[in-house]
């Protein structure tokens, strides 16, 4: 009984990790979209599009390929 009350102390870490993980991925998405407007609209369109390519490909293309994983 003892193993099983470790292992379920385990996984209430591990989730207790993954919210902390998911709260912070959402704020980086966000910081990098805001950053994406920020730099369109001072007139810096090779700044805003590496702010929307990071947030297309690391967040986003994440975000999607986790969705992928759970379909199969």
């Amino acid at each position: 009984m003892d193993s099983v009350m470790r292992k379920a102390d385990e996984l209430d870490r591990l989730v207790g990790e993954l919210v902390t993980l998911d709260e912070q991925r959402v704020c980086i998405g966000t910081k990098l979209v805001d950053l994406e407007h920020y730099f369109r609209k001072a007139g810096y369109p090779e700044l805003s599009r590496r702010a929307l390519d990071a947030f297309m490909t690391r967040y986003l293309g994440r975000v999607l390929e986790l969705a992928d994983g759970m379909r199969e």
